[in-house]
């Protein structure tokens, strides 16, 4: 019987982050009451767990390749710095202008939604661009991508990465979320979407230039906004629509270049 590693990995992936979180980010919060800043720093390791899985376990994964091979073809794809101003100004884009509508909606300006924390400018952003833009894109849009396209068209694919990568997140709904009544249907809801959505506009780019440079400041572009953030539930209903509609226009678009080159 053949090997599955793609099922093996997302398995494994699970269970190391969850792991981490009950046995490393909980006794440090609960037990260790550790400042805002640590338990920063704790989220940014656990991130790094697809990565440090990939690695470590290359050869479970992936035995019929080095990992240098790997990571070089992930590094592959030119990079076009007006493309990569674009993906980051895309989804950064669509999570400011969803703070609009909530702004005009709730008759509120966008500035009362911004809460600098207790964590310096400077670092805050170092912090949210070293968690997952940086720790999780070779597993997921890496390793995973790579696996799922070999199984699905690009569509399916597109979905079932970016349903793994959402449920990766589940516990931390439980245990990181202000959203624990009613509000967490919606609030778990819309992870689904947007997460979904986003993975979908991240492989729209990775497929004409496979460099996850791309995705990892699309990642980026997408955390750096809820670093800041200080919004209800209202905010993620709106991006539950916003995220599907201009995932949408980008398949219509992906759509007509392929026709198109294609000479149909």
């Amino acid at each position: 019987m053949q090997t599955n590693y793609l099922k093996k990995y997302v398995i494994s992936s699970y269970i190391l982050v969850w792991s981490l979180i009950i046995l490393v980010a909980g006794p440090a919060s609960l037990i260790f009451h550790a400042p805002p800043v640590v338990m920063w720093i704790v989220r940014n390791l656990i991130s790094w767990s697809p990565t440090y899985l990939l690695l470590i376990g290359w050869k479970k994964f992936r035995p019929g390749e080095t990992r240098m091979e790997f990571v070089k073809r992930c590094f592959s794809g030119r990079i076009r710095p007006l493309l990569l101003l674009f993906s980051f100004g895309l989804i950064f884009g669509i999570s400011i202008v969803s703070l609009g509508i909530l702004s005009v909606l709730e008759n509120r300006p966008i500035a009362s939604y911004i809460d600098w924390g207790s964590v310096s400018l400077p670092l805050s952003v170092f912090l949210a661009f070293t968690s997952g833009p940086t720790g999780e894109e070779l597993g997921w849009r890496g390793y995973m991508r790579e696996e799922f396209h070999q199984r699905y068209s690009f569509l399916k694919s597109s979905i079932c990465q970016g349903l793994v990568w959402c449920f990766w997140h589940t516990l931390l709904w439980v245990v990181d979320s202000d959203f624990t009544d009613w509000r967490a249907v919606p609030y778990i809801v819309s992870n689904i979407v947007v997460i979904t959505s986003l993975t979908v506009l991240m492989n729209i780019v990775l497929e004409r230039h496979n460099n996850l440079l791309y995705s990892v400041l699309m990642h980026f572009g997408f955390n750096i906004v809820y670093v800041f953030l200080d919004a209800g539930i209202l905010l993620f209903v709106i991006l539950t629509v916003l995220y599907p509609l201009v995932t949408l226009i980008a398949l219509l678009i992906r759509q007509y270049i392929l026709a198109k080159e294609s000479g149909i």
